[in-house]
């Protein structure tokens, strides 16, 4: 059987500083989680702290960065492509996050083809699906990230590298988070 993946990337401080990632790696490096039979870890400091936390991590814990662009560098200034993540070593990356679905307004095709890309180039991918605070109340849930994955599953055949997580919108700084049976309900789906 296949490691069982989970993702931590909470409260890495988009704004802090490389003390405050210092004392969050102290922290993931003193906590006794399963062997990496069984679990594998993967944190997402913000871009500039990659390296850094990389370089503290214990060994069987991996990274991720948060983003990366959707094509081979060119001109496209602010942008973290997907070939300088390899160069770092960085083995995963978030796409689809729904800061960047809700803000940036990234729509599923788009994100279906950063998947595809990061994973061309050797990336693994947690690719995040959720739905806004009025799709939820509408009933739409379901509907919503069955789109969400179908425009994944439209770009890519092999899952091997693929996790996806549930990350609803209105979960994001809201105080709010979904509930166990919430996110149950999504998984279910897959």
């Amino acid at each position: 059987m296949a490691p069982r993946k989970f993702f931590v990337g909470g409260n890495w401080k988009c704004n802090g500083t490389g003390d405050d990632v210092k004392k969050i790696v102290t922290v993931l490096n003193e906590a006794e989680v399963p062997s990496e039979d069984a679990v594998e870890v993967v944190v997402s400091p913000p871009f500039v702290f990659l390296q850094q936390a990389t370089g503290l991590l214990r060994p069987d814990f991996a990274v991720a960065a948060q983003n990366c662009w959707v094509r081979k560098g060119g001109a496209f200034t602010g942008e973290i492509s997907a070939e300088m993540l390899v160069n770092l070593q960085v083995p995963w990356v978030i796409l689809g996050h729904s800061e960047r679905r809700a803000l940036l307004n990234e729509s599923s095709d788009f994100v279906a083809d950063k998947v595809a890309y990061a994973l061309a180039q050797g990336l693994k991918v947690i690719a995040c699906i959720g739905e806004t605070l009025e799709q939820r109340e509408a009933g739409t849930t379901m509907e919503v990230v069955a789109a969400q994955t179908k425009a994944i599953a439209e770009k890519i055949s092999d899952w091997t590298n693929v996790v996806l997580t549930y990350e609803p919108v209105w979960a994001i700084g809201t105080g709010k988070v979904a509930s166990p049976a919430q996110a149950q309900e999504i998984y279910c789906l897959q």
